[in-house]
């Protein structure tokens, strides 16, 4: 169909009116406008719709009558459709696809969902756990309407709310010499094991700190799970950066962990909230994104997640 809805409420408030002249002061359009909308109508469709009477009355004829009637059906469904979808930004009963990167995920997503639960307890939140690229993939594509990430990777189709600063920081097995230091340099960890993670992005950032010092570390392992990271440095098969600290220094097995300041001038991290550009958020999203602003503003088990 060529016509526009537009076009068929004028044809309709002509017939309702009884004149062109009637329509227009109802619409507050001109007449050549809905002249010239009549005429196309009926090019288009190759039907008489209506009767021009003398001096100014327009009357629909049996065609017209039929078309009027199925174009104010169509009127109809077409704003009870703009009705139904206006509620749906609305309402606060409903699902929401959050994007959640995986490292860091643990940390940050049960706390929202258990405040969320506790405020807004019919609001479903559907989880996408991906590394940075997987995360700016999915919010462009319209696969989930949020992330929880960093901005490590600006993207000009993706808008950034941060909501913490971190700083990295060393990990190391308790008993390394290093251990026994409040910071340590990168150039003491270059000639060392370091175990890193196997996420794209990720894995370049915490390099580029070695790399912009003219440093090569020396990576014994890669893996992309947190605790996998944990567990190897516990293990003494090397240290580690990182952003994120558990509260909790021992690893799965058990063996004890320590955290150390990095001595040199990196700049710090955000972390936040990562929206497709814009994006034009359901209340429901709103919703779920001040829970996120209010847990990072105030809750105490994320401030030591985040905090150096």
């Amino acid at each position: 169909m060529n016509l526009t809805l537009r076009q068929l409420s004028y044809v309709v408030a002509v017939v309702e009116h009884g004149s062109i002249t009637a329509a227009a002061e109802h619409l507050r359009i001109s007449q050549p406008a809905i002249s010239s909308v009549l005429s196309e109508v009926e090019q288009e469709y190759k039907v008489s719709l209506f009767v021009r009477e003398r001096p100014h009355r327009i009357t629909a004829t049996s065609v017209g009558r039929q078309f009027v009637a199925n174009a104010k059906k169509l009127l109809e469904q077409a704003e009870e459709f703009d009705s139904e979808a206006l509620s749906l930004s609305n309402t606060l009963r409903g699902s929401v696809d959050l994007g959640c990167f995986t490292p860091t995920a643990p940390f940050i997503v049960p706390i929202i969902l258990q405040q969320l639960k506790a405020h807004y307890p019919q609001i479903n939140v559907k989880l996408h756990e991906g590394d940075i690229d997987e995360l700016n993939k999915m919010l462009s594509n319209g696969q989930i309407e949020l992330a929880l990430t960093y901005d490590m990777q600006p993207n000009y189709a993706i808008e950034f709310e941060p909501l913490a600063e971190l700083r990295p920081y060393v990990l190391l097995a308790a008993d390394d010499p290093l251990a026994a230091q409040d910071a340590v340099s990168l150039e003491e960890l270059v000639d060392r094991d370091m175990v890193s993670f196997d996420l794209p992005v990720t894995q370049q950032y915490f390099l580029s700190h070695f790399t912009q010092r003219n440093l090569r570390p020396k990576i014994r392992h890669q893996v992309k799970g947190y605790e996998m990271v944990r567990g190897l440095v516990a293990s003494e098969q090397g240290f580690s950066i990182l952003l994120m600290r558990n509260l909790h220094e021992q690893s799965y097995a058990g063996d004890a962990l320590t955290y150390r300041r990095l001595s040199d001038d990196v700049p710090n991290t955000r972390y936040g909230l990562a929206f497709r550009t814009h994006y034009q958020p359901t209340n429901l999203v709103k919703t779920l994104v001040d829970v996120c602003r209010t847990a990072f503003a105030t809750d105490e088990r994320i401030e030591k997640f985040t905090s150096q």
